[in-house]
C-alpha cells in the first residue's frame, strides 16, 4: 500500500470499518489528469495543424513565383527553338527537394523538356504557369511551364514535431500528476484523513478525539472548528447518553435501559443458586390524580414515589420507572419466594405512606406483579411480560396487593392472549351468539321482555361467558362491531317473535360505554330496524352508571336521539355505580334494573330489603319502572311483589339460552303460569 492511501485510510485494517470508499486525492487526479492531457493533446495538435498549413500556403506560394520566374527565363530559348538552354533551366531548380518534376510544353501542347528528382508517385500538387515571348511589335505564347511538387517533406516534419510535443506534453502531465498527488496528499488528504481517523475512533468508543491538523489553510481552520465542537459536544454527548438510558423525569432508569439490563444479565448468567424478585408496580387511580390536581402535580406526584422507591430498596437493587405509572424494582439475589413477597410488600408499604397535594392529603395506592426466576435462566429477558401477567391479575381481581406469578395465572394469561387473538375468526365464523332470558312481569307471570346476552362458542374451549371475553372485545377496539351484531340479532329476534305471535315483547339489549359517544348509534339503529320492518319501541338500550359517568355529555346527546326514536332506556346494575340520583335526574330514563347483589340475600337480609325499598319508592316518585335481576327463589319475587317491584328476572324463570329455545318454551308456557325451564342446558360459568 502506498504511503498516501494509507494516509487517507485509516481504518483499512478494522474489520469492523465500512468498505473503503476512494480518497479525495485520488478521485480528484483521476477527475483532472485525463482532462489536463486531452487538453495538452489538443493544444498541441491545434498549434502543430495551424502551422503546417501555414507550410503548405508558404510552399505552394514559392512554387508559383518559381513557376512565373522560370518562365521568363526559357521564353526566348523556347521560341528559337533552343531546347537544351530549356533543359538547362528546368535542371537549375531541381535542387529544391520538394520539386518532383518540371515539364516545358510548346505551343503546340508537345513536352519538348522534362526533368524528374523523384518518381512521380511522390507529387501532391502542381503550378503551372504560361510562358509568354515578345519581340518588337510581336508579343505570342510561346507555351508553358508545368512543376509538380511533395508536401511529403512538411508532412514528414510535422508529424516529428507533433510526437515530439506529445511526449513532452505526457511528460509535463506526468509531473504536473506527481506534483499535484504530493500537494494534495499534503494540503487535502492528511488534514481529511485526520479528521476521518478521529471520526472513526469517536464512533468506536463514544469517546471525543481531536484531529491533530496545524496547517493554516481551509482545512486547519476546518479541523479546529472540528476540535472545538467535539470539546463543546463531548460533555452534550455524555448526557444525551444519559437521557437515552434514563426517565426525564424522576431521573430513574427507563424502559431501554432495562431490557440492556436483563439482556446482559440473561447472557452472563449469576450464581444458580440465587433468584431474582423483579416487581412490576403500577399506580392506582393515577388518572384521578391528574384529573383532580392537574398534570403538574401528577408529575410531582411520579417523582415522590420515584424517591420513595430509590430509599425502599438496597444499594445493589434496582429501580426503574417505564412511562406513564409504571415502576419497576429489581433485587437480583432473593432467597426464596417467600423472601421475594416480603421485598414486594416492603416496596408497597413504602408507596402508601399520604402525600401533600395542593394541600390536600393523598394516599397512593399501587398494585405489584412479582415474579421470580433463578439468575440463571437463559430468559430473564421475560421478566417484564410474567410480572405484567401477575399485575393484570392484582388490578382486576384485588388492587392494591401483591400477585404472585404462578401457573395458574400463566394458563389464565395464555388463555386470554388465546382468545384476544381468536376474536377477528369468532366474528369471521359467526362464534358469537345471542342468547335470550325473559323479564316476566311478577304479578301475572306474562313474559314481557327478553334481554340479549352474548355467549361465544368457541371451537376449542366451549361456550364462554361475557365477563370472559367482554373486556377482551373491548380492548381489541371491536366494541361497535360487537353492538351492531346483537343489534341485528335482536331485530332479527323480534320478527320471528312476531310471526310466533309474541309482537309484544321487547328485547333489551346492553350498550357498552364507547357506543355513549357514537353519535351515529340512533341512525344505525333506525337503518337497522327498517331492514327487519320492526319497530325501534321493541327495543330496550341497557346502559351502566359508570358509562354515563365517564361520559356525561356525548351520552346524554345519545339517549335523547335514542329516545326520539321511541327506544326505551334502562339503567342496569342500579345502585352499585356513582352519583345514582344525579343519573335519574339528568338523563332520559325510562327503566331502572336492581342490581342482583341486593336480591340475592332477600327476604333474610333486612338491609337489602330496606334499600330495595327505597330504591321503589325512589322509581314510583320519579315515575320510573322497576325490574329485579337474579330472581331464583319463589321467596325473591314474593319478596319484591311486596315492595311494589312490578319486573323480574333470573334463573327461577328461566336460564339464558338460544332464541330457537326460547320460542320453543314460550309455545309451551302457560298463559297465567311460568316455572323454571329444567331442561335448559347447563353453562358454565354462567353470567345471566
Amino acid at each position: 500500500m502506498r504511503k498516501d492511501e494509507a494516509m487517507t485510510d485509516p481504518g483499512r485494517n478494522d474489520e469492523a470499518a465500512p468498505p473503503r470508499l476512494r480518497s479525495v486525492v485520488r478521485a480528484m487526479i483521476w477527475a483532472t489528469v485525463p482532462v489536463l492531457l486531452l487538453v495538452q493533446l489538443l493544444a498541441s495538435a491545434g498549434v502543430e495543424a495551424s502551422s503546417f498549413w501555414s507550410q503548405i500556403r508558404q510552399l505552394d506560394a514559392r512554387m508559383a513565383r518559381v513557376a512565373e520566374s522560370r518562365a521568363e527565363l526559357i521564353a526566348e530559348p523556347l521560341w528559337k527553338m533552343r531546347y537544351d538552354q530549356v533543359t538547362g533551366v528546368l535542371n537549375e531548380i531541381m535542387h529544391d527537394e520538394t520539386i518532383a518534376a518540371a515539364t516545358v510544353y510548346d505551343d503546340t501542347g508537345a513536352a519538348i523538356a522534362r526533368v524528374v528528382a523523384h518518381p512521380e508517385g511522390q507529387a501532391v500538387a502542381e503550378v503551372s504557369r504560361p510562358i509568354h515571348y515578345s519581340n518588337g511589335n510581336m508579343a505570342v505564347q510561346a507555351g508553358r511551364i508545368a512543376i509538380a511538387y511533395s508536401h511529403a517533406a512538411l508532412s514528414a516534419d510535422a508529424g516529428s514535431r507533433l510526437v515530439l510535443l506529445l511526449v513532452v506534453g505526457l511528460l509535463a502531465t506526468f509531473a504536473t500528476l506527481i506534483a499535484m498527488r504530493i500537494s494534495a496528499n499534503i494540503f487535502i488528504g492528511r488534514p481529511l484523513a485526520a479528521m476521518m481517523s478521529a471520526i472513526q475512533r469517536s464512533k468506536q468508543d463514544g469517546r471525543a478525539y481531536p484531529a491533530d491538523v496545524t496547517s493554516s489553510n481551509e482545512f486547519g481552520q476546518l479541523a479546529r472548528a472540528f476540535n472545538a465542537m467535539q470539546h463543546t459536544t463531548s460533555g452534550a454527548l455524555d448526557r444525551l447518553g444519559h437521557m437515552a438510558a434514563h426517565d426525564p423525569l424522576t431521573g430513574l432508569p427507563n424502559r431501554r435501559s432495562l431490557t440492556e439490563r436483563l439482556a446482559v444479565a440473561s447472557r452472563d448468567g449469576g450464581r444458580p443458586d440465587a433468584l431474582v424478585a423483579f416487581c412490576f408496580i403500577d399506580l392506582d387511580d393515577f388518572k384521578g390524580i391528574n384529573d383532580t390536581f392537574g398534570h403538574e402535580a401528577g408529575d410531582k406526584f411520579l417523582v415522590q414515589i420515584s424517591q420513595r422507591l430509590r430509599r425502599a430498596v438496597e444499594a445493589e437493587d434496582w429501580v426503574a420507572r417505564l412511562g406513564g405509572d409504571e415502576f419497576v424494582v429489581i433485587r437480583p439475589e432473593v432467597s426464596n419466594e417467600a423472601s421475594a413477597h416480603a421485598f414486594a410488600q416492603q416496596v408497597l408499604d413504602a408507596i402508601s405512606d399520604p402525600i401533600r397535594l395542593h394541600d390536600k392529603q393523598v394516599v397512593p395506592r399501587a398494585s405489584i406483579g412479582l415474579a421470580v426466576r433463578r439468575a440463571d435462566d437463559p430468559e430473564l429477558s421475560h421478566l417484564p411480560t410474567l410480572a405484567d401477567i401477575a399485575l393484570y391479575h392484582a388490578k382486576s381481581k384485588a388492587p392494591g396487593t401483591v400477585a404472585v406469578l404462578d401457573e395458574a395465572l400463566q394458563r389464565d394469561y395464555r388463555r386470554r392472549r388465546d382468545l384476544e387473538l381468536a376474536i377477528p375468526a369468532g366474528f369471521a365464523e359467526g362464534q358469537f351468539e345471542v342468547w335470550y332470558q325473559s323479564q316476566v312481569d311478577l304479578e301475572s307471570h306474562d313474559v314481557v321482555g327478553l334481554e340479549a346476552l352474548i355467549r361465544w362458542r368457541h371451537p376449542e374451549h366451549g361456550v364462554i361467558g361475557p365477563a370472559e371475553f367482554l373486556p377482551l372485545i373491548e380492548r381489541s377496539g371491536n366494541n361497535a362491531r360487537l353492538t351492531r351484531y346483537v343489534l341485528t340479532d335482536a331485530c332479527w329476534a323480534l320478527q320471528r317473535l312476531a310471526a310466533a305471535g309474541r309482537p309484544q315483547i321487547r328485547i333489551a339489549i346492553n350498550l357498552p360505554p364507547s357506543e355513549l359517544a357514537d353519535h351515529s348509534l340512533a341512525a344505525e339503529l333506525r337503518a337497522t330496524c327498517a331492514r327487519f320492518d320492526v319497530a325501534a319501541s321493541l327495543l330496550e338500550l341497557e346502559i351502566t352508571e359508570g358509562s354515563l359517568i365517564n361520559n356525561i355529555a356525548s351520552a346524554a346527546e345519545t339517549l335523547h336521539r335514542l329516545r326520539r326514536l321511541g327506544a326505551t332506556i334502562a339503567l342496569d346494575d342500579f345502585g352499585t355505580g356513582y352519583s345514582s340520583l344525579a343519573h335519574l335526574r339528568r338523563f332520559p330514563l325510562d327503566k331502572v334494573k336492581i342490581d342482583k347483589a341486593f336480591i340475592s340475600e332477600i327476604p333474610d337480609s333486612a338491609e337489602d330489603k330496606a334499600i330495595v325499598g327505597v330504591i321503589a319508592s325512589l322509581a314510583g316518585t320519579l315515575g320510573l319502572t322497576l325490574v329485579a335481576e337474579g330472581i331464583e327463589r319463589a321467596e325473591q319475587a314474593a319478596a319484591m311483589r311486596e315492595m311494589g317491584v312490578r319486573f323480574g328476572q333470573g334463573y327461577f324463570y328461566q336460564r339464558p339460552q338460544p332464541l330457537d329455545a326460547v320460542l320453543q318454551w314460550l309455545e309451551g308456557q302457560p298463559a297465567a303460569n311460568s316455572c323454571v325451564l329444567v331442561d335448559s342446558p347447563s353453562i358454565a360459568p354462567e353470567f345471566a
